[in-house]
């Protein structure tokens, strides 16, 4: 399996790339980016916003193929198109800020892969990540005009209970905050 795993955003609502912050002595988004590691064959970091500052915090990732999206202001779905390019195998959709993800966020999202099917967790009925896509959804999911989630839905996503880090996305500074004091109550979700 593939992840792509998503690290061009602007970082709007953070104000600064908020994948750079400090979090555990690393940057944010290499606790995402290790728990995919555990579960992945091939990783696909897409690139956009701080193209340079990512890429140098990723320099230690020998393994980690780089690929730049030009239209990362179109946001994650031109950022995923693009690391969808040539994948032929099953794919797993990862944003980069998710530091709290389990191994069973990942676990149950593979059993389902292994029959082909899409899925991806939830927490408490909202939906979370990774988005697991089978290869047989890729070209369907390339061609679409629709939003992702609603051609994923259209297409009879399977959701399954998992932990909040499926959902803890870090995109404001009072979130990194709890973040960092250990609080994973979602106020502002």
């Amino acid at each position: 399996m593939t992840t792509i795993f998503l690290l061009a955003g602007l970082s709007e609502r953070m104000g600064k790339n908020k994948l750079l912050l400090p979090y555990n002595g690393k940057y944010l988004f290499e606790s995402t980016l290790l728990s995919a590691l555990t579960f992945s064959d091939r990783i696909i970091a897409v690139l956009g916003y701080e193209e340079e500052q990512i890429r140098k915090a990723l320099a230690s990732y020998r393994d980690v193929e780089i690929r730049v999206n030009s239209d990362y202001e179109k946001g994650q779905k031109s950022s995923t198109l693009v690391g969808l390019e040539g994948v032929w195998d099953d794919v797993a959709i990862l944003p980069g800020d998710l530091p709290l993800l389990k191994d069973d966020d990942w676990t149950i999202g593979l059993r389902y892969l292994s029959l082909c099917l899409p899925s991806r967790p939830e927490y408490e009925s909202i939906p979370g990540n990774p988005v697991f896509v089978p290869r047989r959804m890729k070209k369907g999911l390339e061609m679409s005009s629709k939003p992702f989630k609603e051609y994923l839905n259209d297409e009879g996503i399977c959701l399954y209970p998992a932990s909040i880090g499926c959902i803890y996305d870090i995109d404001t500074p009072e979130r990194y905050q709890n973040l960092l004091n250990n609080d994973t109550t979602i106020p502002d979700a």
